[in-house]
C-alpha cells in the first residue's frame, strides 16, 4: 500500500506543479517541460518519501511504478494537447445525437479542420522536423525510440492506410 500511496503522492505534486505552470505560462516545449518536472519530483521526492517507506525495495517499486505512470501520462497528454481527429470527429457526433449526422457533413466537417497543418506546426515547434525551402526535412538523427518504432514497422509489414 505504501508504493502505492508513494507513487500517488508524487505524481499528484507533479501534475500540480504542471497546472500551476501551464496556468502561468504555457511553455514552449510542453512535453520536455513536462518530462523535467516528473523526474525533478521523482528525483527530489523519493528522499523524502524514505522516511513513509519501510525499505530499499519498495522505494525501488514505487520509483519504477511512478516512471510507469509519468510515461502514461506523457502519452495520454500528447493526445490532449493536440486537436485530434478522432476525438473532435467523437465530439462532433455526440452534439448531434440520436439523429447522427450524413456522410457530406463529416467531410465538410474535417474539410473545415486543419489537422495536419496544425500537426506539422507541432512537429516544427518540438523541433522534430524542420522546414527548409518549402520541404520538411527531419531534423538531426532520429532518436532511439523513433528507430526502435520504425524497425517494428518494418517488422510488422505494410500497415492499412491512416495506421
Amino acid at each position: 500500500m505504501s508504493i502505492f500511496l508513494i507513487t500517488c503522492s508524487l505524481f499528484a505534486v507533479a501534475l500540480a506543479i504542471q497546472v500551476i505552470l501551464w496556468k502561468l505560462r504555457l511553455p514552449k516545449y510542453q512535453m520536455r517541460t513536462l518530462l523535467v518536472i516528473l523526474t525533478v519530483v521523482l528525483v527530489l521526492g523519493l528522499p523524502a518519501a524514505a522516511a513513509f517507506s519501510p525499505g530499499y525495495l519498495d522505494l525501488l517499486h514505487a520509483a519504477l511504478f511512478y516512471v510507469s505512470v509519468g510515461l502514461a501520462y506523457m502519452v495520454t497528454y500528447s493526445a490532449i494537447e493536440a486537436d485530434s481527429p478522432t476525438l473532435s470527429l467523437m465530439r462532433f457526433l455526440a452534439q448531434r445525437q440520436p439523429d447522427g449526422v450524413a456522410a457530406g457533413e463529416v467531410a465538410r466537417f474535417f474539410a473545415q479542420r486543419p489537422f495536419v497543418q496544425a500537426r506539422l506546426a507541432a512537429l516544427v515547434q518540438s523541433g522534430l522536423i524542420r522546414e527548409q525551402d518549402g520541404r520538411y526535412l527531419l531534423a538531426g538523427r532520429r532518436s532511439p525510440g523513433f528507430r526502435l518504432i520504425l524497425g517494428f514497422r518494418k517488422l510488422y509489414g505494410p500497415i492499412s492506410k491512416g495506421g
